[in-house]
């Protein structure tokens, strides 16, 4: 603990605690205790990562993803699946967190920036968890505190300097950014301003039969178009993905590995008591007083006691749009899944009676159960197949895991991405078409990992493993291709496809440009259907016209009444008329814009810290031990 709390008692010093300060001391007070005992960080030892030779510790890394862990656990309770974090890659989210972290942290000594003993004290006896009646609990009281939740006061200290060191550095990264007024009142008008429409499109697919490209066409369209066609530096690579299915037929599961999972996770398959019921709503805090609504819901009641439908009552009176379509119907539900005044009662009746009126803040009800289920348990003999399925992928996986520094040896050894083909059946290689940085490949999950690591591999070379979700690739690049503009016959089918396209595209303006003639002479054109829109806010799209920019823009320089000139899209040309535009007030603005200028600021903010972070990873060399990675997540 600081020298400063070690030695006395009394607190000097106050100053503004942030939600900064909140939100750590939560998620260390809430995750880390679980784990923080010496047993369960059994041979987290070493480091998993490196950020220019300066290391993250197994014990880091551990200690992440149990809090990650955790935070399912708690979030899907008796669905949790440990599992599922290795099948979803989560020991890839948290490296790259703590990578993430670690750049940030020596960025900001980079930059200068330090935390004092002092700052970190003063920070801490402001925090609400550390006071009692408005001031500071004492240092006996802090101390143990902490111990409580198996925590150390160095460790927690420590903590606390890192993420006030990293908003320390955020604040120098975001501070200066501002929102110019022209530049917030656009903003003001792209979120609230909308129009109601009338447009027809002239769709290009009315053309598209009428028109051939020959290959003079196309090579003369190349000729002068060149700069369309020109590529990146670009690679290709040949693959092989390493998944547990390839080891499944090597797994065998025991009827008692089954019975044994079963009772061990016997949470999993026990159903709580639920009930079934309908019911019909009549809404309190409108136009009609407490008294009318009351005695309206009760004439509705008298009624579904004299014999009633009751799912016709609820559809003509219920004002719950949700379930009235449905006459009611709530389905199946279990203790807190409502409102504790509405579950009460439900719990309380029989099946097919009716309550009386049912007070909560949404309103009066009247509740009829349907149905009632007691609290039951699959039988194993139910979930038996089940069970096996998940023991064989966990098994499978865990034979993967053992087999893939083993597979990323021989593949180095013999210099061939196909070197596996012949142990593993199922392995099929696979190649990519020549693709660039910015591009995805879906082949690969489109993992942005993959395509930095391709680009990475020498030429003939073959990848480290490259962790996909519930597997890993490997990948050997076969060829580069340098940038430049491709000749004519590599692009040939592309060049006729955007000369075809330019033609298409003229006959459709044509047409375009006649029918909107006839709609601003006439208001209507013969075989020209107008349709409309309500709601059209800037970005929106007309469904029948594809995506259009100009259309998002034209619309909103409109004057009510005028068509517009014909506007490109992706299906054709769109013809527009504005009749009616709503949602921007001077006024309302001008009340508004205080909140509204630092709600722009905070998202403008966030945005550039955003793009800040992400370049740091350009600045700095990073390394990571999957096999270490492997060997502590299991």
């Amino acid at each position: 603990m600081l020298k400063y709390f070690r030695n006395r008692r009394s607190m000097g010093w106050l100053i503004g605690a942030s939600l900064l300060g909140l939100v750590i001391f939560a998620f260390i007070l809430l995750y880390i205790p679980d784990f923080m005992s010496p047993g369960s960080l059994a041979g987290a030892t070493g480091n998993v990562a490196w950020v220019d030779g300066t290391p993250i510790s197994a014990q880091d890394f551990q200690t992440s993803y149990r809090a990650q862990e955790n935070r399912y656990r708690e979030q899907l309770g008796a669905q949790f699946n440990p599992g599922l974090m290795r099948q979803l890659g989560f020991d890839n989210l948290v490296v790259r967190e703590l990578l993430q972290n670690k750049m940030l942290l020596l960025e900001a000594e980079r930059q200068g920036l330090s935390v004092t003993d002092e700052e970190v004290r003063d920070f801490i006896v402001k925090l609400p968890t550390f006071q009692t009646g408005g001031k500071f609990i004492g240092r006996e009281a802090y101390l143990r505190l902490l111990s409580q939740n198996a925590m150390s006061a160095a460790a927690f200290e420590a903590q606390l300097r890192d993420d006030l060191l990293r908003q320390r550095l955020q604040s120098l990264v975001t501070d200066g950014v501002i929102v110019g007024e022209a530049a917030l009142e656009e903003e003001y008008r792209r979120r609230n301003e909308k129009l109601r429409l009338e447009y027809t499109v002239v769709a290009k697919s009315d053309f598209e039969a009428s028109v051939e490209v020959s290959d003079d066409e196309a090579r003369s369209y190349y000729e002068s178009h060149r700069e369309e066609f020109a590529r990146p530096v670009q690679r290709k690579v040949r693959f092989i993905t390493f998944t547990p299915q390839l080891f499944t037929a090597a797994v065998t599961v025991g009827e008692r590995e089954i019975e044994r999972y079963y009772n061990q996770n016997l949470f999993n398959y026990e159903t709580n008591e639920q009930v079934g019921a309908s019911h019909i709503l009549f809404r309190t805090g409108g136009d009609k007083s407490d008294e009318e609504v009351r005695k309206a819901a009760e004439a509705v009641l008298a009624r579904a006691r004299e014999g009633a439908d009751f799912a016709e009552l609820a559809k003509e009176n219920s004002e719950d749009d949700a379930s009235a379509v449905r006459g009611g119907d709530l389905g199946l539900f279990g203790r807190g899944d409502m409102v504790p005044e509405f579950e009460q009662v439900a719990f309380s009746l029989g099946e097919g009676e009716i309550s009386d009126l049912v007070r909560t803040n949404f309103g009066y009800h009247i509740i009829k159960v349907t149905r009632k289920q007691e609290a039951f348990t699959r039988p194993l003999e139910t979930v038996k197949e089940e069970i096996r399925g998940t023991l064989t992928q966990e098994k499978a996986r865990q034979l993967m895991e053992e087999a893939i520094d083993s597979a990323a040896a021989k593949l180095r050894a013999s210099g061939s991405i196909d070197a596996l083909s012949a142990e593993y059946e199922l392995l099929v290689p696979q190649e990519t078409q020549f693709f660039g940085r910015e591009d995805v490949l879906p082949q690969l999950s489109s993992s942005r990992d993959a395509v930095r690591i391709a680009f990475e591999t020498p030429v003939a070379g073959i990848s480290p493993a490259i962790r996909l979700g519930n597997g890993y690739a490997f990948l050997q690049v076969l060829e580069e291709r340098e940038a430049g503009i491709p000749d004519f016959e590599e692009v040939q089918a592309a060049a006729k496809s955007a000369a075809r396209e330019r033609r298409v595209m003229e006959l459709a303006r044509s047409r375009a440009e006649e029918v909107r003639s006839t709609l601003a002479r006439d208001g209507a054109a013969d075989g020209v259907e107008l349709h409309s829109t309500e709601s059209f806010f800037r970005g929106s799209q007309l469904p029948e016209a594809g995506r259009s920019a100009a259309v998002a823009v034209r619309a909103f320089e409109l004057e009510p009444g005028a068509f517009s000139e014909p506007l490109p899209a992706t299906n054709g040309f769109v013809i527009l008329k504005v009749l009616e535009k709503t949602g921007f007030s001077p006024g309302e603005f001008g009340a508004q814009v205080a909140d509204f200028r630092e709600q722009i600021l905070n998202e403008e903010r966030l945005r550039v810290w955003n793009a800040f972070v992400s370049s740091l990873t350009s600045r700095y060399e990073v390394q990571i031990d999957w096999q270490t990675i492997r060997a502590l997540t299991g």
